[in-house]
């Protein structure tokens, strides 16, 4: 005999077919180019501007449960109180935890963040900030939109809300931290957070390049003017190293090849991000500009790679001296050893402003053997 199901039994039944059923697309290129323009990527100061973004769209199984629920609870396919229901499931609610980021999920699933909850309100626009995490290497600060019924704020992303962002620590301006006398500056960037009405902010102190690093314990205040609203969004927060014993090595090994001398000079792990640190000498009276854009790929001794995720360098005046951090997810834990390739993207040749592809519709790019490093980790 056949048991009627409950309602709710229903609504957990037809959802649960929503999801076997619903593919999602994710636009993966045009999701990590985004993150890239807006990154403050500058492998140097040699352009402000990115390649036309390549779209290569793929269409992934709802198996990522977490975007399928959020698709399904926003678009309103159950009743209000399933939707309540949803939302109390660990992680749901987190902006951390749905941004995309290894690094910031870690953060989320080991307590290695802070959740201040505080917030402003201008013309019945809400900012608040929700969960904060510092890891030594990089600031990552969730930033959530709340409106009024009927608000003029409520549509779009919320980064189109944001005509800028100003950064103060412990009362004194960013960039009093940022190296003196040069050009070189502190820029924070938004990532996409899980939904229109989040997003996150970060940055990263230049304590690698010639600037002074972030104290362990500091009051950050941002500053958010948000167009149409005469007063700017003001919100100062409490922010507190949260990860311990991270590893730093400096190998200082070199490589050569042709004119480049390429140098690794700093490895830092920790729980959230693994940051590189290199440095390109080129003979003198050479110019940066004068080489193709290189990037580094980081793999472990099993040949597991780590997702690239943002990064900055800075070359003096266009000189022969680049140094760049290079900012990847963090390791499951310490490897044995590690592998940096450095590569170059090839672009279209009729159309210097588009990758080359594959067959596949993958990016071509081309290795530099004689600038690979392989070293051992000892922890």
């Amino acid at each position: 005999m056949n048991i009627p199901l409950k309602p709710e039994d229903k609504e957990i039944e037809q959802l649960q077919k929503l999801i076997r059923n619903t593919p999602i697309q994710v636009d993966l290129i045009d999701k990590t180019m985004d993150r890239f323009e807006k990154v403050g990527t500058r492998r140097h100061k040699r352009s402000n501007t990115l390649p036309k973004r390549t779209r290569n769209t793929i269409i992934v199984t709802s198996a990522t449960l977490a975007m399928t629920f959020m698709l399904v609870v926003g678009t309103g396919f159950i009743s209000p109180t399933m939707a309540a229901s949803i939302r109390q499931i660990p992680g749901m609610n987190s902006i951390f935890q749905l941004a995309g980021d290894l690094g910031l999920q870690t953060a989320d699933e080991k307590g290695l963040l802070s959740k201040p909850n505080l917030s402003d309100t201008h013309d019945g626009l809400t900012l608040s900030v929700p969960e904060v995490m510092f890891d030594g290497t990089r600031v990552s600060i969730a930033l959530e939109r709340k409106t009024e019924e009927g608000s003029n704020y409520a549509e779009g992303n919320i980064s189109s809300l944001i005509t800028d962002i100003l950064l103060s620590i412990n009362g004194d301006a960013v960039n009093s931290y940022a190296p003196s006398n040069t050009s070189n500056s502190i820029d924070p960037y938004t990532i996409l957070g899980k939904d229109n009405n989040s997003t996150i902010l970060q940055f990263s102190d230049l304590r690698n390049q010639g600037g002074k690093a972030f104290p362990d314990k500091f009051e950050l205040t941002i500053t958010v003017p948000v167009s149409g609203i005469k007063q700017p969004f003001e919100i100062s927060i409490p922010v507190e190293k949260n990860t311990k014993n991270n590893l730093v090595l400096t190998p200082s090994i070199s490589r050569d090849y042709g004119d480049i001398h390429l140098k690794l000079e700093k490895i830092e792990f920790t729980p959230i991000t693994t940051n590189i640190t290199t440095r390109i000498v080129l003979p003198e009276h050479s110019k940066i500009s004068s080489l193709p854009f290189l990037s580094y790929e980081l793999f472990d001794e099993k040949g597991t790679s780590l997702k690239l995720i943002g990064g900055s360098g800075w070359s003096a005046t266009d000189g022969n001296v680049l140094v760049t951090d290079s900012q990847f997810e963090p390791f499951k834990s310490i490897p044995k050893s590690i592998t940096i390739k450095t590569y170059k993207n090839i672009f279209k040749k009729e159309d210097k402003s588009q990758f080359e592809l594959d067959k596949n519709g993958n990016q071509i790019i081309e290795y530099f053997p004689k600038l690979e490093f392989t070293l051992p980790i000892s922890k």
